[in-house]
């Protein structure tokens, strides 16, 4: 077997030859790889035996020479194997090779770091390699030693399976190396959203079904260690596209606050949010919120699962659980919970664009941010220090509820959330209703400005104590009248968290 070998990174390379020297026939390979190779005690020849000529432009231009590429694309029918012979080409059963690290490269936003790291020789032997699987073994990466070492060692050769598996993987790397350079060159050059947009995912798999039963669904990673997408799970029932949706939604609210903060969400919005001392007593506080709704509920919270985390779930029924961390006992005992899927994940914002998918396409935005410029009193009537307190908290639970959306809190926990409503009114009735006679008391968060002033006579009507809400109405001096003539403190945000 002749090995062709051209790899930034030299990790495992020598343990991997020697396990598979007495298949090999000749090395050859690239200058780096070349003396890595000969100080490891390999008989290696440097490819520019082959090619004439040293490496070029300070090792720009290496292996981009018909020498190299005819051995790898050879079809190794007698015409084939005839014009290569008459050169002094060998043909290559193997190539191995990796590339220049564009995506660290690209870290340091530096143009000539990137452009540095662009490889060209490499994905084009990567590319070849993989265009000719049926005779050619392309390993991309040095984890895949292991497995063709094995398979080496036990059948004497590479199956046309392996070949072929390897040729995908080897494709894939070429398509995501080039999909980071088109993102990330065009961020540096141009600074905008680039004109095409790729998206990429890394650790597809298949979910059990979609929303439905009759509908398929996948889950794919973006490659990192953060968010939903890339949580551990330690225990429970394989996670569904719903248990997936209502996760990630549980967690971008907790993602919200810096205290600790117990979240209680189902059908992909909030039905309980609590922000306490402690986090016992908010995840308590935020299932007492609505207890009928948490049956069946995701839960987040932003610290520690600990023992007094446990006893506050221990009778309900919960569908997934998400925390940075678990005490090992708390770990333990949710495991009496078998079905109960539990997900440790680290609390790192996403500040990826969000992608959502329509009919022959795609919708593209920034991630929603409630972090507003001003916050301004509109009535001639202040709210206090604890109802700012609530107001602030309303409004960053009110920006992960579906629209139209109304959310009541008092203490630093919810009161009544009415989410996904044609009309604001009907939201604000169904938070109302959900409240009973805590509404009183309670502040008030709209995601969207008042159309009418039929919002804030209800709101008095039913006790409640302050308004925020981003105004922007038309009749935004008619729903002002009504607050101060109801002497309810009402403050504006300047922006919409309207979210669909």
């Amino acid at each position: 077997m002749k090995i062709l070998a051209s790899v930034h990174n030299k990790e495992r390379l020598d343990s991997f030859l020697h396990g598979i020297s007495k298949y090999v026939d000749e090395i050859y390979a690239s200058g780096g790889t070349c003396r890595f190779l000969t100080d490891s005690g390999f008989a290696c020849r440097n490819i520019s035996t082959l090619t004439g000529f040293e490496e070029l432009l300070h090792g720009r231009v290496k292996t981009l020479h018909p020498a190299i590429f005819a051995g790898i694309l050879s079809r190794r029918d007698p015409e084939s194997s005839s014009q290569l012979q008459e050169r002094g080409f060998p043909e290559f059963d193997m190539v191995i090779v990796n590339l220049y690290p564009f995506d660290e490269a690209a870290k340091t936003h530096k143009l000539e770091d990137m452009i540095e790291n662009i490889d060209i020789g490499g994905l084009s032997l990567l590319r070849a390699a993989a265009k000719n699987y049926d005779h050619v073994t392309i390993l991309s990466d040095p984890s895949q030693y292991d497995s063709v070492a094995a398979e080496l060692q036990q059948n004497g050769k590479i199956s046309g399976e392996t070949r072929k598996r390897l040729a995908l993987k080897a494709f894939s790397r070429s398509a995501d190396y080039d999909i980071s350079i088109y993102g990330s060159m065009n961020g540096e050059l141009f600074g905008t959203t680039p004109p095409t947009m790729y998206l990429k995912g890394t650790r597809g798999r298949e979910l059990r079904y979609g929303e439905n039963p009759d509908q398929k669904g996948y889950v794919y990673s973006d490659g990192t260690q953060y968010g939903i997408a890339n949580a551990t799970q330690l225990q429970g029932k394989e996670l569904s596209y719903n248990n997936i949706l209502d996760a990630d939604s549980a967690f971008e609210t907790a993602l919200e606050f810096t205290d600790p903060v117990a979240v209680v969400l189902k059908h992909n919005t909030p039905c309980g949010v609590s922000s306490a001392a402690d986090i016992n007593t908010a995840l308590r506080r935020a299932i007492a919120a609505d207890q009928e709704s948490a049956y069946g509920s995701v839960i987040a919270i932003n610290r520690k699962f600990d023992s007094g985390s446990l006893e506050a779930i221990s009778k309900l029924f919960v569908e997934v659980i998400i925390a940075p961390e678990y005490d090992p006992d708390a770990l333990e005992g949710l495991k009496k919970k078998k079905n109960l899927r539990v997900l440790r994940v680290p609390l790192v914002p996403d500040h990826n664009p969000r992608v959502r998918s329509i009919s022959n396409g795609f919708l593209v935005q920034s991630r929603l941010s409630t972090q507003y410029e001003k916050l301004e009193q509109k009535t001639s009537t202040a709210a206090s220090r604890e109802q700012l307190r609530d107001l602030e908290f309303a409004w960053k639970v009110v920006a992960h509820s579906r629209s139209n959306a109304i959310v009541l809190a008092k203490d630093m926990a919810t009161t009544g959330i009415g989410a996904g409503q044609t009309s604001r009114i009907e939201a604000l009735k169904v938070a109302v209703e959900r409240a009973g006679e805590r509404s009183r008391g309670s502040v008030l968060a709209s995601d969207a400005f008042f159309p009418f002033y039929d919002n804030v006579e209800l709101a008095g009507k039913s006790g409640i104590s302050a308004i925020i809400q981003p105004g922007g109405s038309i009749r935004d001096d008619e729903v002002v009248a009504k607050a101060e003539e109801l002497d309810i403190p009402m403050y504006f945000t300047g922006k919409r968290v309207f979210l669909h």
